[in-house]
Order: structure tokens, then C-alpha cells, then sequence
């Protein structure tokens, strides 16, 4: 039996990539790509009778709304095909979307397709999971395309101020949650139903509010917000991963100098968390690891540093150098392993802060090396 993901490249795609890396079951994982939905008799040949298949590929935009309904109608009839000619007998996995009832060519692709592999799961013996998802968002989401976060978030970073043409109640779901429900689906052999968190029902105005807060005190004045709640925590990591984090780090701190030497205020926050420091001996390493939720902050005060990053599913890795002659900081992005190393003579000190309190037992510390 085989995990197979269409889409594997796309938002969905790429996090359940991300959370199957570091689950504790070694997963055979196979990929759909393009090609293969040429044909469903060459789609045929990469999927077993037995398989459990993510199918998450689909066209959001495309140059009209009748493209981007006929491109949707022929990958899943490719699949609903290749999964006849084979009789399958695995399970399936289909995410829709609340564009169903709001009748677009992308919604009525998509309830189509959905209706038709619920019969055919009838017949075949297939489980079929039909997920009409609600508005989901979180970290890497592409703006002007899946996420009106996503959108908010680029455009406020860049200095523009979003317009709203609707100001309604949405449902927001983190893509976190979303995966956490396939994962389930995984690990359980029985037959089990989809179980699907409770959305967040929020106006996009209020959302916008949120967004423009965070740039206000994250961007502009180097502080970490007010997180209350999951929810918000989800929505900082989320307007966090925007950020063009090469260009915007490392951020010196102000000096305040006088004939005593100076004084830096290393940080200012308005939620709890942990602060540390440490000492590393010339050469020394640390890290080597990632988080998925934590929010953490590196300031070197002396000596200099190696700060390296390195998204989890990339090769590209990115190094900072900072010098305590001239405090400054880093700001960890989820999902980005890293490394801290001393390159210079004397001792390095460097401050940590993260946003929570640190539990043995629910660490949120995946060990990978940059």
C-alpha cells in the first residue's frame, strides 16, 4: 500500500509533505504528477488497488472561468477512470470546496466530480472522502490565489493597503488542522469518517484589523503582538511567512550609548514566553532542528554568528552573519530548520526568546540538519 498525492506541489500538497516527513511511521509515498494525467491508462500503471490517494490536484485561476472548469473536469475524469479500469479498493481522498454552492465553474467542477466518485466508490468498494473544505490559510499559501489571507498579507508587507469589495463572515480553517485530519485517515486501518475541526467564523474585516496591527507593531517596531489564542497564532505564523525574511533580517537593534557603554532593548512583547541565553565556545553548533508553531527569536549581543535557515522540503539554504559589535536579530520561520554557529574567536552569546513555555512532552522540536 502506497500514499499517493496528486497536487503534491501546491499548498495542501506540499503541507502534508511537510507533516508526513516527520511522523514517526516510515510512509511509502508516491507522487502524481502532470503526466501522468495525460491518460487514465497511464495513470492506471502508478496507482495500486489497495493505495490511499490524496487527490488534491485542480486549477484555481486560468485566463477564463470556462478553462478553469474544463481543465478540473478532465483531471478528475482521468482519475475517476484510471480508478475503473484498476477496480479499486482503497481510499480515496477528495477536497471540494464552498465554491460548490456558490455555483462558479471552479465550484461546479469540482461538486461534480465529487458526486461522481461517491457513486463510483458505491460500486467499485472504494472509501470515498469528499471533503468540502472551508477557507483554508496558513504558512506558504500563494496570494492572489488560494488565500484572501494570503493576499492581505503581501499586500500589507509591501506597503499597500487591501481593499475590501464584501465585508462578510467567513469560516477560516489552519491548514495545520486540515492535515492533521488526512494524517488520521492514515493511521487508522478501519474504516473511519473524516473528521473535520470546527472552522473559525470571522469577518474579513476583522481579519484585515488583525493583519494590519501585525505590521504595525512586527514589521515597523520589532514587537511580537498580543497572541490570545490558537487562532492568532495561526494568522502571526501565517502573515509571518510573507515576509521576504532575506531582505528584512537581520534587524539591528537601536544602541544607546553613553560614557557607562551602551544599553539595547532585545525585546518587547505583548504574550507570554521563555527567555535563555547561551555561551558557544569557538566552532560550536547548535540547532539543527525545526518547529511547526513557535515563534523564536535569535539576538547575538557578542561574538559572531552563523545563523543558517532552511525550509524543510527545499535545498536552498540561507546564512546570515551577525556581529555583537552591532546587536541584531533573527526571527525563526516555521517549518525552517536551523543552525546557530560561533565563527569567531571569543565566546558567542546569543538571547532566545520563543512564545511559549517549553514542555518535555510537547516540544514542537523536529531534529533535521540545514
Amino acid at each position: 500500500m502506497k500514499i499517493l498525492i496528486s497536487g503534491y506541489n501546491g499548498f495542501l500538497g506540499k503541507h502534508l509533505l511537510r507533516s508526513l516527513k516527520f511522523h514517526p511511521s516510515n510512509f511509502d509515498i508516491g507522487f502524481l504528477n502532470k503526466n501522468d494525467f495525460k491518460s487514465s491508462e497511464i495513470l492506471s500503471k502508478k496507482i495500486s488497488k489497495n493505495d490511499i490517494i490524496f487527490h488534491f490536484a485542480g486549477v484555481n485561476r486560468d485566463s477564463s472561468d470556462e478553462i478553469v472548469y474544463q481543465k478540473n473536469i478532465e483531471i478528475n475524469n482521468c482519475m475517476y477512470s484510471a480508478l475503473e479500469n484498476i477496480s479499486f479498493k482503497g481510499r480515496l481522498i477528495f477536497t471540494s470546496s464552498t465554491q460548490e454552492e456558490l455555483e462558479t465553474f471552479y465550484g461546479k467542477a469540482k461538486k461534480e466530480a465529487r458526486i461522481k466518485f461517491e457513486k463510483q466508490s458505491k460500486v467499485l468498494g472504494y472509501n470515498f472522502y469528499g471533503i468540502i473544505t472551508p477557507n483554508l490559510f496558513g504558512p506558504f499559501c500563494k496570494p492572489n490565489y488560494n488565500s484572501f489571507i494570503a493576499t492581505f498579507s503581501d499586500l500589507i508587507l509591501n506597503k499597500k493597503l487591501p481593499k475590501i469589495t464584501y465585508d462578510k463572515e467567513v469560516d477560516l480553517l489552519y491548514v495545520a488542522d486540515f492535515i492533521d485530519s488526512c494524517v488520521n485517515l492514515i493511521e487508522k486501518n478501519t474504516d473511519i469518517k473524516f473528521h473535520l475541526k470546527k472552522p473559525k467564523r470571522v469577518k474579513v474585516s476583522e481579519i484585515l484589523s488583525i493583519l494590519i496591527n501585525f505590521n504595525n507593531l512586527y514589521i515597523k517596531k520589532n514587537q511580537i503582538p498580543t497572541i490570545n489564542s490558537y487562532f492568532e497564532l495561526c494568522l502571526f505564523n501565517t502573515f509571518r511567512s510573507h515576509i521576504s525574511f532575506k531582505k528584512h533580517f537581520p534587524v539591528k537593534y537601536q544602541e544607546h550609548t553613553d560614557s557607562r557603554g551602551s544599553f539595547v532593548e532585545t525585546a518587547r512583547f505583548f504574550s507570554e514566553g521563555q527567555s535563555s541565553v547561551s555561551f558557544t565556545k569557538k566552532g560550536e553548533i547548535r540547532g539543527n532542528h525545526l518547529h511547526t508553531r513557535k515563534i523564536e527569536r535569535f539576538s547575538v549581543i557578542q561574538g559572531k554568528a552563523s545563523i543558517k535557515l532552511r525550509e524543510t522540503l527545499s535545498d536552498i539554504v540561507h546564512d546570515f552573519k551577525l556581529n555583537g559589535n552591532k546587536p541584531s536579530f533573527i526571527d525563526i520561520p516555521i517549518w525552517y530548520t536551523h543552525s546557530i554557529e560561533n565563527i569567531g574567536e571569543e565566546d558567542l552569546i546569543t538571547i532566545f526568546w520563543i512564545n511559549e513555555h517549553y514542555d518535555d512532552a510537547n516540544s514542537d522540536t523536529y531534529l533535521e540538519k540545514v
